[in-house]
């Protein structure tokens, strides 16, 4: 599980990249300001859906679970972006 998260944010930090590099410096900074509140939704939303697992022997994997469904709708947010420049 953990593994399938990494490879979605390594996925993710991708399309940002390629992102950023075809916007202005104003887009940039929007962006960055954006992407930092995501992180911190996507974090706070992720622990709220498995805090009842807290303490328990699954509670890695459905954390890395949530962090990797939700990164990977951010990934295909930030490729639409992509498509539209």
């Amino acid at each position: 599980m953990r593994f399938r998260y990494e490879a979605s944010d390594k996925r993710l930090n991708e399309v940002y990249k390629q992102l950023v590099a075809s916007l202005s410096a104003e887009e940039r900074s929007i962006l960055a300001e954006a992407q930092l509140g995501w992180i911190k939704v996507r974090d706070n939303t992720c622990e709220f859906e498995v805090y009842k697992n807290r303490g328990g022997t699954g509670y890695g994997g459905f954390l890395n679970e949530c962090l990797d469904r939700m990164t990977k709708a951010r990934t295909a947010e930030l490729e639409q972006y992509l498509k539209e420049r």
